[in-house]
């Protein structure tokens, strides 16, 4: 058995390059972040290569497997089909975006609540892990690879009766700072 030429192995690379356009773009615009193991994403990737292929043959009338490699490389083919790998990706990404995945958004959903709130000016209530909950205007929050952080101004520690009413609201000084491991969650509020 004969090891494949250096020839056949940039063909077959050529013919992976329009499904992981494809499946890079969808995964992209569908805000899919989980990460697929590799022998999956090499998989996708030939799979959706085999429809544009296979679109890429009806439409130039190139259907035999040998013309199509004989022809690849030229330069109106090869823009034809990296043209069908983009827009296969970006049609199949958006539908599923706006069809399936309306609501999810891409990032850390740490950051996005808190600069959507620093921006509003949001009011939060904070209910730590000791059981205790405090409300507050949210003043600061760390982003990044930072622990996750926060501080409240006009900070108050609400105490509640047995049947769960607030029964006092203890002021607890200009500003207080709650570090990751004392969060269990945040509510936030336009106004309290």
């Amino acid at each position: 058995m004969a090891l494949p030429s250096l020839a056949d192995i940039i063909l077959v690379i050529v013919l992976m390059i329009p499904g992981f356009i494809a499946l890079s773009l969808l995964r992209w615009l569908a805000v899919y972040e989980k990460e697929l193991p590799e022998h999956r994403f090499i998989l996708w990737s030939l799979f959706f290569s085999l429809l544009i292929y296979a679109i890429f043959g009806w439409h130039t009338g190139i259907t035999n497997v040998d013309s199509i490699r004989d022809n690849l490389l030229a330069p109106q083919n090869l823009a034809k089909i990296l043209a069908l790998g983009i827009a296969f990706g970006v049609v199949l990404g958006l539908f599923l975006k706006f069809g399936f995945r309306r609501h999810v958004v891409a990032g850390d959903c740490w950051e996005i609540s808190m600069s959507q709130a620093s921006r509003k000016g949001s009011w939060v209530v904070i209910y730590t892990k000791d059981g205790r909950e405090y409300k507050g205007y949210l003043h600061y929050s760390s982003g990044g690879d930072s622990p996750r952080e926060l501080s409240i101004r006009e900070a108050k520690l609400i105490l509640r009766d047995n049947k769960w009413n607030v029964s006092t609201e203890v002021k607890m000084g200009k500003e207080i700072v709650f570090l990751e491991k004392d969060i269990q969650r945040i509510v936030f509020f336009k106004e309290i």
